[in-house]
């Protein structure tokens, strides 16, 4: 007896027609007649009374129908447990915020992957705003990005991971390289690169505020994300303000810290209440 004889068995007694049966299931006629007929000999007994004219059910068939629906029944209830077990237990979904941050995720990574083999991160990186809602609506178990983004919302925790400062992403060779930090004097009739504020981390936006009010409006370029940013950097039309954890580490960059501002905290959300394992571990590694 299988599961397959069991289902053709419901569609004919529901539909009282081998045709129909065969139409829900979506399978051939004779394909369902040979499900019928497997099932009724291993069980002994005749299910259905057919006709040229109509299908019915013997007493035997009209008992056994309720047990097969039960039985079909738990056994989607099953598959469906399984199923959820193996996407919440044995997997965790990390969000990002772009995709400079990978650079900072890959080794929490392979520590995590290193220490719990069994379970698969599945990484996604739609962008802040979609990655923050994709979190908020828990389509998301952890998501990488600044405290000050996500600090009014109830239900969510934060660990912070690092403290974070605003820098001066510039070209190895620039003349302002060589400096320890740089001042928003030193950036007097230089092209400042910034991103647009929509997509950009809130303590941009406060800052860009007062670069945009103290730097020549032709000497500020905007570009609509981190990773633009760094190709206008590296195309030579600018030094670019970006927060450092989100500035690519490569021997053609100088990362210059910015004079002046305040230190912000980066690390990772996560829901308070949760029965994924999975997420629990890796929250558990830091």
């Amino acid at each position: 007896m299988t599961i397959d004889n069991l289902k053709c068995f419901i569609q004919v007694a529901e539909n009282l027609s081998f045709a129909r049966a065969a139409e829900a299931l979506y399978i051939s006629q004779p394909a369902v007649t040979k499900q019928i007929n497997s099932l009724e000999q291993e069980l002994g007994a005749a299910l259905l009374i057919r006709t040229t004219r109509h299908v019915e059910l013997t007493p035997a068939g009209m008992s056994f129908y309720k047990d097969a629906k039960d039985i079909v029944l738990k056994s989607q209830l099953a598959i469906a447990r399984v199923h959820k077990h193996n996407s919440a237990d044995s997997s965790i979904r990390i969000g990002l915020s772009n995709h400079v941050a990978l650079f900072y995720l890959a080794p929490l990574l392979s520590g995590f992957h290193e220490k719990y083999p069994e379970i698969r991160p599945i990484v996604e990186c739609p962008g802040y705003k979609i990655a923050a809602n994709l979190f908020l609506e828990k389509k998301l178990d952890v998501l990488f990005y600044y405290k000050e983004n996500l600090r009014k919302n109830t239900g969510v925790s934060f660990l912070e991971l690092t403290k974070d400062h605003l820098s001066c992403v510039m070209p190895a060779g620039h003349p302002l390289a060589a400096k320890d930090s740089v001042s928003l004097s030193d950036l007097n009739d230089i092209p400042v690169i910034a991103c647009n504020p929509l997509n950009a981390p809130l303590f941009i936006s406060d800052f860009q505020q007062q670069l945009e009010e103290s730097h020549p409006a032709d000497k500020l370029l905007y570009c609509d994300c981190i990773e633009i940013a760094h190709c206008m950097v590296a195309a030579g039309l600018g030094i670019a303000i970006l927060p450092g954890v989100l500035s690519l580490r490569s021997p053609d960059f100088a990362r210059i810290p910015l004079e002046g501002t305040e230190p912000v905290s980066f690390g990772l959300f996560y829901h308070k209440k949760t029965s994924n394992s999975a997420l629990e571990k890796f929250i558990s590694m830091f």
